[in-house]
């Protein structure tokens, strides 16, 4: 599961909420929560097989091209079988919440077990080459992750790494959308996912797994210390450049394949030193020595003892020597302070006169008050046009593309609720025309017949009115309708009618909205180390619009593209 905090929209439903849901699985505890859903231990009744079960929130399954991304993975990821991956076994969709039963791993993941520590060497190239391992088959079999961490790798018993979490994942052949780049990890997340997100390939992951070497050599992210891994941590430069070649800026100077960064580990792995990979020195074995061996030891261990007396006899002199000196020299250092003090010591102060007595205090006079001259200074003359006031110094300008990335996010998120603004919208104008239709079926239940056509010629006016609006029929009906018995209720119906269905629109735009909020609080994450706080600062204005105010993401929605 990610790390990243749930979006405040989704609160995971109770194991016994999904019971009836799932009759085939008795649906155990929640495993781990986060932004894209929610993990759940179950058994599998019909083959008593222990698998986790994955939900994700409502807005999901409201997505069609999200839904249908979902099920290409899912189905891709059901044909891959590997050791470091975790199998799929099935997905579908269930009140609504789109979901995908998993193996089940019993056991943390990367990031519970090693967050902010550095790893054995040793230890991190058995790790690394796993993934690796399981993200190069992925790769071959056209499936990218789009989203490798650490909390998305989890250990089974043996401490082996499997690679889950498939959330964000799509085949190599699916299209990213304009704006995708929203979702993703800060820090591990390539550059190119955020500026060229239709041009995405397997070489993202690479670039996270560059990412993921640094941090467990480490203890810290490349973005928390720039300096490079050797230098913290002191293991084999030779990682330098691995990470640096997988965390390259440009995709084509990356590895051309996971294996690729496994086999250059390996290679560091079988020709370091002990010291080099901080491993414990292999002991002797027992019984090797011959007699031979053993005479050349003796021979030198006796041949040892005298230049060990020579030595203690010359430490032993040189002891008394140094103790001889230094008894000498604070003797001297005695006398010579002993001298000082007689020369220094001041003589006795004599007497000091006593003080006169105080003079009488004069009175104080008072205080001179100092009349303004009428007559004008000399100089230039003033000028008759007031100065003006000093600019003000300029605010720090962004150095991310805030505009640009709102732009991109809000884009998407309008895709995405293109139906439900299309359906409501359709809606708006059948309730007009149904208010077309009832104030002339009431002028007509009026018989006047010698007014009938010139009101209704006002009604089809108001009509016309209305669809050059979007439709919707104004707040306060034109007054020289209101005189008409009838009218004034048919607008109040009709209108009720149209507040109900723009409530209704703006309570299904608003799951999107947590996923528009996830996105920008995301790209702030990414922001922090780049010390870039007017960026930042634009963006929590964003993040509080949406969350002060319920109509403000509704008319992001509804508002053109071209913004």
């Amino acid at each position: 599961m990610s790390d990243s905090p749930p979006t405040a929209a989704f609160v995971a439903p109770a194991p016994a909420d999904l019971a009836p849901m799932f009759p085939g699985y008795e649906i155990g505890p929640l495993i781990a929560t986060g932004g894209m859903g929610a993990v759940y231990q179950a058994v599998q009744r019909s083959l008593e097989r222990t698998v986790a079960l994955k939900i994700l929130p409502h807005e999901f399954s409201a997505d069609a091209a999200f839904c249908a991304g979902f099920e290409a993975e899912a189905k891709a990821m059901a044909r891959l079988n590997h050791p470091n991956l975790i199998g799929v076994y099935d997905f579908g969709e269930a009140a609504g919440m789109l979901y995908i039963i998993m193996e089940y791993v019993p056991g943390k993941s990367l990031f519970h077990s090693a967050h902010g520590i550095a790893i054995d060497p040793a230890e991190v190239i058995r790790l690394i080459s796993g993934i690796c391992s399981g993200l190069a088959h992925a790769h071959g079999n056209g499936i990218i992750h789009r989203d490798i961490k650490p909390s998305n790798i989890l250990l089974d018993p043996s401490a082996n790494p499997k690679i889950g979490d498939f959330g964000l994942a799509r085949p190599a052949d699916h299209q990213i959308q304009e704006g995708e780049e929203i979702f993703g990890t800060p820090h591990y997340t390539a550059p190119e996912v955020i500026s060229t997100p239709g041009h995405v390939d397997h070489r993202a992951d690479i670039f996270s797994v560059g990412v993921m070497l640094h941090e467990l050599l480490t203890g810290r992210l490349p973005a928390d210390d720039r300096r490079s891994a050797s230098v913290i941590a002191h293991c084999d430069p030779r990682f330098d450049a691995i990470i640096r070649r997988a965390t390259d800026p440009i995709p084509d100077h990356r590895y051309a394949s996971a294996l690729e960064i496994a086999n250059e580990l390996q290679t560091i792995a079988t020709t370091s030193g002990p010291k080099v990979l901080r491993t414990a020195p292999v002991p002797a074995t027992a019984g090797a020595g011959s007699r031979k061996g053993k005479a050349r030891r003796q021979d030198r261990k006796s041949s040892a003892v005298p230049v060990i007396i020579i030595f203690l006899a010359a430490v032993t002199l040189a002891v008394f020597a140094y103790r001889h000196h230094l008894k000498q020299k604070l003797a001297r250092q005695s006398a010579a302070q002993a001298s000082v003090s007689v020369v220094v010591e001041p003589p006795p102060a004599p007497a000091l006169p006593p003080a006169p007595p105080p003079a009488p205090e004069e009175p104080v006079p008072p205080p001179v008050v100092f009349e303004p001259d009428p007559t004008p200074l000399p100089g230039p003359e003033p000028s008759a046009e007031p100065l003006a006031p000093e600019p003000p110094s300029p605010a720090a300008e962004p150095k991310f593309d805030v505009p640009g990335f709102l732009s991109r996010a809000r884009k998407v998120m309008r895709a995405r609720a293109e139906p439900a603004v299309r359906k409501q919208n359709a809606a708006i104008e059948d309730n007009l025309e149904a208010m077309e239709r009832n104030l002339k079926r009431a002028l007509r239940k009026q018989g006047l017949k010698p007014r009938e056509q010139a009101v209704g010629a006002l009604v089809e006016q108001l009509t016309e009115e209305c669809k050059s609006q979007d439709s919707r029929i104004p707040a306060i009906l034109p007054a020289a309708l209101t005189v008409v018995p009838g009218f004034q209720a048919v607008h109040a119906e009709f209108l009720e009618k149209q507040q109900a269905l723009e409530s209704s629109l703006a309570s299904e735009l608003s799951q999107y909205s947590a996923t528009y909020l996830l996105g920008i609080e995301k790209q702030i994450e990414r922001l922090k180390p780049t010390d870039d706080p007017a960026a930042i600062g634009l963006l929590e204005q964003e993040l509080q619009s949406v969350r002060g105010d319920e109509g403000y993401f509704t008319g992001l929605m509804l508002a053109p593209d071209s913004e």
